[in-house]
């Protein structure tokens, strides 16, 4: 992967692959939710057009966060020595962001939070131990515990 900074070095490049955990996670929790809305006192149509919101809103993150589908699904990012990360989405475009303060940290999940360059709103990647590679997981979260700071 070719880097996008200028004078800019990339401590760590990871490229993430489709996760079984993630997907699990998001079926189950969104199976809940629909779930919860049989047994409330509303009106069969508003219950089926719950569950149909429940379902557009499980294929969207499955297809963006769990299998990397979705055009803007993450794929690869790079964390530069300025502790900026370029993302790359499957359709090969480049967002640079800045690590945020709310960004999560613990061996059996990572999701960064962060700030891209030139959008007013954030973005989060959801990263579990199945959909990277061992040694890049325990760098990242290396990376982001003892090394990162709040640039901003």
């Amino acid at each position: 992967m070719s880097t996008h900074y200028s004078n800019k070095m990339a401590l760590l490049t990871v490229n993430l692959k489709p996760s079984r955990r993630l997907t699990i996670i998001l079926s189950l929790a969104h199976f809940v939710a629909a779930s919860a809305l049989w047994p409330l006192a509303l009106s069969i149509a508003i219950k089926l057009t719950g569950v149909a919101l429940v379902v557009i809103s499980l294929i969207y993150y499955l297809r963006k966060d769990a299998l990397l589908s979705a055009k803007n699904a993450v794929v690869a990012f790079e964390v530069s020595d300025e502790m900026q990360c370029t993302l790359t989405t499957q359709s090969d475009g480049s967002i640079v962001c800045a690590i945020q303060g709310s960004t999560f940290v613990a061996p059996y999940l990572t999701v960064l939070n962060l700030k891209p360059k030139k959008n007013f709103f954030t973005r989060s990647v959801v990263i579990f131990p199945d959909a990277i590679d061992a040694e890049a997981f325990r760098k990242l979260r290396v990376l982001l515990r003892w090394k990162w700071r709040d640039v901003s």
